[in-house]
Parts: structure tokens; C-alpha cells; sequence
């Protein structure tokens, strides 16, 4: 009889603090659950990308698994056994890496440490939303997985230590007044993408032109001005605040919608003002620039 091949694993598991007492407020195990699977879900994406998948989804068919290896409380944990049934290879390698990363976290003394650079920003954030509830409730966060194979399951915890990483990784490192950014706005919330300045106006995410995200903070009074400017360019004037690893941000004082520019007016402007030192007219030097 040839040998059932089953799905690879990742096992999550709550111990300690409250669920020593045998119970967790539901809201808070699923809000976990659900930051590991977006996890998952991101890491694996960036990978599909790299590995130049069209379409990349991140779409790894996760169930949950039922029955006695399933979502369960025992005493001093919960814990919940996850199958990756899609796209497996790639599955693993995502959930390897939020594993590894975590197991980095835990053990590395990051604050004095320049390797935070090599930590992807986004496995940062969701931890650290993993962290605020696991403070509430006292936890200890537990990840494993098991690819199948004869291999050792690779396996970490995300402990006091973990969580103290992650809050030294997203706190400020420098600011600066009174800066301008320009680029696209998306994104308009209610709540701040890294669940820390919660209750503080409104947000939004610009994106520039090089690529780059930031997150804007506006003041709950700007958002009739903010609202029109969704989804165009825009200039934003405010203080700059910048991280080790989280995404910078910019707390907006003015907002407005960028203007055009005419280069070539600019161009010609700038030529005018010397213009007895190029001894060309406009034309010509856009030619000579060109190498025609």
C-alpha cells in the first residue's frame, strides 16, 4: 500500500498567563490566528514575486485542522494545527522564514545589534500586533513547522524577550520638522496600519514616485480637505518620523494637491539666467544632451 503523503503543518499555541486558567477571550485568539495567517500570506507573496510567479497571490490553502491535533485547549494552552495544501513548497518556505525571524527575535539582542536590517518590515508589524495582545493576556506565543519530512520541526517562541525586540524596532529613531513629501495617497483609515497610535485623527498611506511607502497621520478636523485628495497626487508639509524598521512617518500639518510642473519652462527659466555661458539656444543643448 503506498504511503499517505500528508500536508505540512504550522502549529500556533497560546501558554501561559491567561491560559493557564483554561480560557482566552475568543476575540483575541482569532485576532492571533488571523495576523499569523496574513503573515503567511505576506511573506509567501514577496517570495511568488521573487521567484517571478505571475499572478502571486499568497493563497496557500490554509485549513484548519480538525479533531484531537486540532484547534484545542489543554491545560495551560490553546492551540490550533494549520495545513498548507496549495502551493506547497513555497508555503513552507513563507512559514519557515516568519518562524526564523521570530526565533531571531527572541534571541538576538537587536537594540544593539545592526543586523535588524536584514528583517522584513511587515513580519515586524504584525508581530507587533501580536504583542499588544499577548501582553494583555499574559502569553507566550509558540510557532512550529513541520514539513512532512523526516526532518526536525523548526520551531520557536515568541517570548518577553520577542516582543520587547519588536516594540525597540518600531520606536523612533529621529524626526524632522518641517519636511515635504510628495506623492500618491491611498489608503485613508481610521486606525494606524501599525497599531500603535491608536485614537490620534485619521491616516493614510502616501506612496511616492521612487517607490517608497509612508504612513501620514492627519488631524481628525483635515478630513473634508483630506477625503477630495484620495488617490492624487499630493504635497504634504509635517514632521518626519523616522524607524529602525517600521514603515517612516510623516504627522501632517498641510496637506494640498501637487501642482503640475513644466520642466521644459524650468528648463528654459534656469538657462536663461547664464545663458552667455552656453552660447546655444535651448534646442541645441537638449540635442547636445541627447548626444544627437
Amino acid at each position: 500500500m503506498p504511503k499517505i503523503q500528508r500536508d505540512p503543518v504550522f502549529t500556533i499555541r497560546l501558554a501561559k498567563g491567561l491560559a493557564d486558567r483554561g480560557r482566552l477571550p475568543l476575540a483575541h485568539v482569532l485576532s492571533i490566528l488571523d495576523e499569523v495567517r496574513q503573515l503567511i500570506t505576506e511573506v509567501g507573496r514577496d517570495i511568488q514575486a521573487q521567484k517571478g510567479v505571475e499572478g502571486y497571490s499568497g493563497d496557500f490553502g490554509l485549513d484548519l485542522i480538525a479533531g484531537k491535533s486540532g484547534m484545542a485547549f489543554q491545560p495551560g494552552s490553546i492551540q490550533a494545527q494549520i495545513a498548507i495544501t496549495q502551493n506547497v513548497q513555497t508555503g513552507i518556505l513563507a512559514a519557515r522564514q516568519v518562524v526564523r525571524t521570530v526565533e531571531h527575535l527572541e534571541t538576538e539582542d537587536l537594540p544593539g545589534v545592526g543586523s535588524d536590517q536584514t528583517i522584513d518590515p511587515k513580519i515586524v508589524l504584525r508581530l507587533n500586533r501580536i504583542a499588544r495582545i499577548q501582553r494583555r493576556d499574559k502569553t507566550e506565543l509558540h510557532l512550529a513547522i513541520n514539513s512532512g519530512s523526516k526532518a526536525k520541526p523548526l520551531e520557536a517562541t515568541f517570548g518577553d524577550a520577542g516582543m520587547a525586540a519588536v516594540r525597540a524596532l518600531q520606536a523612533p529613531t529621529f524626526q524632522m520638522e518641517d519636511l515635504t513629501i510628495y506623492g500618491k495617497l491611498y489608503e485613508l483609515a481610521d486606525h494606524d496600519p501599525a497599531g500603535e497610535e491608536e485614537g490620534k485623527g485619521f491616516w493614510g498611506e502616501l506612496k511616492r514616485d521612487n517607490g517608497e511607502v509612508w504612513r501620514v497621520q492627519f488631524k481628525a478636523a483635515d478630513l473634508e480637505k483630506v477625503t477630495p485628495l484620495f488617490r492624487k497626487q499630493v504635497a504634504v508639509n509635517g514632521t518626519a518620523v523616522y524607524y529602525r524598521v517600521a514603515t517612516p512617518t510623516i504627522v501632517a500639518s498641510r496637506i494640498e494637491a501637487d501642482r503640475d510642473r513644466d520642466y521644459e519652462a524650468a528648463f528654459d527659466e534656469l538657462f536663461g539666467c547664464d545663458k552667455q555661458l552656453y552660447k546655444a539656444d535651448f534646442d541645441t543643448l537638449l540635442r547636445q544632451m541627447r548626444g544627437e
